[in-house]
């Protein structure tokens, strides 16, 4: 549905060249709840507004539906953003107007009629869980509610994309994740594709299918959130995934182990799917010559999936814990020395 294709963008500031993208491809596909993460700087929000030609590549093609969005003419162009929708992290609300009346603007430029759009508004209002709203003003709402007004006005001309910049950095823990309920809502009933930048990693985690990792106008990495978050490859991406699945062994932990004189091997194994239920670490300590102590452990869920990161200390001769951990590569699990 949207592909990015070797997109580099430059501005100029104060007559210097600012590379906001360099060769960026990705694909979007129809039905993906689709993350790009970074920092501020990152190029992120200008990648996502080339979505709907807010902003044009200096080099490389953005397509929407097979077609070369900035090829087309000035009435095509109309025609494609009418099928996409946005939500601002700053809501974007007329205060002057009533939450009905923010909600129908689109509706309104297209002319649709009175009915048509006491129809559709009342309908969106009911999706968003707003219907009680529907004569306040924004001043008088919450962030969260304002944040559900923009998106019902995002929906209001039945996109086929929503693209989310930043939609919820503004709120809070719980706000955000009724946010993303809804946003999820909106994906799996009304089969939008959503493409959300933003720089919280929970967010990614929550919702998204695909992510693509930015840093200084790059694509660093991408691919499937649970690749990713299960076998992070750079740094900038270990550094974000740890705040929400955190892999180190703590510091207290940490010496204790520097005094401890047998001889021993750390190594952190990733569990991910079907190899969590199993019980390897039952199986090691019935069936090897070697004492394990577990240092730390955590379980999460990834799109239905379950991701566990074990860091195990192994006491014993180098034999047995070489077989242990053949045993544990055999068994598809991935593992790695941990270095004091």
């Amino acid at each position: 549905m949207i592909k990015f294709i070797d997109i580099s963008k430059t501005f100029m500031v104060k007559k210097q060249e600012i590379n906001a993208l360099r060769h960026v491809s990705l694909d979007i596909h129809d039905g993906d709840i689709f993350g790009v993460i970074g920092f501020s700087g990152a190029g992120k929000s200008t990648l996502l507004r080339m979505v709907n030609a807010l902003e044009t590549p200096t080099e490389g093609i953005v397509e929407i539906n097979g077609s070369d969005i900035n090829k087309l003419s000035f009435n095509e162009l109309r025609k494609v953003r009418k099928d996409i929708g946005m939500i601002f992290q700053q809501f974007n609300l007329l205060e002057s107007k009533t939450v009905y009346d923010n909600i129908a603007i689109p509706l309104v430029l297209k002319r649709m009629s009175k009915a048509d759009i006491e129809k559709r508004v009342s309908r969106l209002l009911e999706f968003v869980e707003l219907s009680d709203k529907k004569n306040a003003y924004p001043a008088q709402l919450s962030g969260g509610q304002k944040q559900r007004v923009g998106i019902a006005r995002a929906l209001s001309t039945d996109p086929s994309i929503l693209l989310c910049d930043e939609a919820t950095s503004a709120l809070d823990p719980e706000t955000t994740d009724s946010i993303l309920r809804l946003l999820e809502k909106i994906n799996r009933e009304l089969n939008i594709t959503i493409l959300i930048v933003t720089h919280e990693i929970n967010v990614i985690q929550r919702i998204c299918n695909q992510v693509a990792v930015m840093e200084q106008g790059n694509v660093v990495e991408s691919g499937s959130v649970l690749s990713v978050f299960s076998k992070p490859e750079q740094g900038i991406t270990k550094r974000f995934i740890s705040t929400v699945m955190p892999d180190k062994i703590p510091d207290s932990v940490m010496e204790k182990l520097k005094q401890d004189i047998r001889h021993y091997k750390i190594i952190k194994m990733r569990f991910l799917g079907d190899n969590v239920d199993e019980n390897v670490l039952y199986f090691i300590n019935r069936h090897f010559a070697a004492e394990t102590n577990m240092l730390f452990a955590s379980v999460n869920e990834l799109q239905k999936a379950v991701v566990g990161i074990f860091i195990l200390q192994i006491i014993g001769d180098d034999t047995e814990i070489d077989k242990i951990t053949t045993y544990i590569s055999e068994h598809n699990i991935q593992w790695q020395e941990v270095k004091l």
